[in-house]
């Protein structure tokens, strides 16, 4: 019975900071901008614009909730199992890739900070057609990023 309670209080507790770890308007607006700022770049590289998919904002938000909480180290531990789930949700899909990043506190920075790593930046030019984002606050105030790419 106590194991039981505890798991259920955690998990609220857990389920609550996610919810007040970012207003809905701060989120919206990072989103869109790292979207704005990621067609952008790919647009000066003679690419299309990426189509912003929610099943795979979920995806992404999950895993940076993840980070944010600490379930999982930052980075991309669980890529396989995100990478699955996309494959389930979008058929057909022929490729999946993720970038990670922490602490920039603009879509601008964050955007900036892929475009000059060079595997984030492949990722950013790749044959994909759709993309996912989210945004997750740690305790300290810390912005954790994903961004996963489908094609």
């Amino acid at each position: 019975m106590k194991n039981t309670f505890f798991t259920v209080t955690f998990i609220s507790i857990s389920l609550f900071v996610c919810l007040i770890s970012f207003s809905g308007g701060n989120n919206t607006k990072l989103v869109n901008d790292i979207y704005s700022k990621t067609n952008q770049f790919r647009r000066s590289n003679g690419l299309l614009n990426l189509i912003i998919k929610p099943e795979l904002n979920a995806i992404a938000q999950k895993h940076s909730a993840d980070m944010a909480s600490g379930r999982v180290a930052f980075g991309h531990s669980g890529f396989a199992q995100r990478n699955a789930k996309a494959s389930k949700l979008i058929k057909g899909l022929h490729g999946f890739a993720e970038n990670v990043a922490y602490g920039a506190t603009s879509g601008s920075e964050v955007v900036n900070m892929w475009e000059n790593s060079p595997g984030h930046r492949m990722n950013m030019l790749g044959h994909y057609k759709y993309i996912g984002i989210g945004i997750a606050k740690d305790r300290q105030g810390h912005i954790y990023y994903t961004a996963v790419f489908a094609g």
